[in-house]
């Protein structure tokens, strides 16, 4: 595994050497750590992969388009028309 991450890096045969000696001195000195610092280690070098600034998506007008659909041409139903319908579906549905 080494190996392939070194030879991406295009380096000669001596830097090859060098890296995976240093690479198995790392790895084998992190293996003697507690589990939580390992844990820890392995979130920061995570940490160090992700985008130093998110990238932002552009803004959409949501907002405008959810009450563009609930438009009507009607005017809203009062409070006494909402109680009325309550009541109706309340008699269809237990009579």
């Amino acid at each position: 595994m080494s190996t392939v991450l070194i030879e991406r890096d295009g380096g000669t045969d001596m830097d090859t050497r060098e890296t995976i000696s240093s690479y198995e001195t790392v790895l084998n000195a992190v293996r003697q750590w507690p589990p939580d610092r390992r844990f820890a280690l392995v979130q920061d070098v995570l940490s160090t992969l992700a985008p130093e600034v998110s990238p932002t998506r552009p803004r959409r007008k949501t907002l405008k388009k959810a009450l563009g659909l609930l438009a009507t041409g009607q005017p809203a139903p009062s409070d006494a028309e909402i109680k009325q319908w309550l009541d109706e579906h309340l008699m269809e549905k237990y009579g």
